[in-house]
């Protein structure tokens, strides 16, 4: 554990950041398939018009969690008085 304040929060933020990065990305994922799913199950021939829109959907709901990746590398990483 490190003994600089500064340090142990900066490493604390970016736990945090991941954490919330994943829940959210998670949340998003799971809302998106499970509207595919139910337009699918409402009207099956129209599978080929929802799964282009449902995986560009899904493509940047994981490119935002890839930003907070990045995010979260620069508080951990670049924290000041290490």
């Amino acid at each position: 554990m490190p003994t600089d304040p500064i340090v142990g929060d900066a490493l604390l933020a970016g736990a945090s950041i991941l954490a919330g990065g994943a829940i959210g990305a998670g949340i998003g994922d799971g809302m998106a398939g499970s509207q595919f799913i139910a337009g699918v199950a409402r009207q099956p021939e129209a599978q080929s018009r929802l799964f282009t829109p449902f995986l560009i959907t899904v493509g940047l709901v994981e490119a935002i969690y890839f930003i907070n990746i990045a995010f979260m590398a620069l508080f951990v990483f670049a924290t000041p008085g290490r």
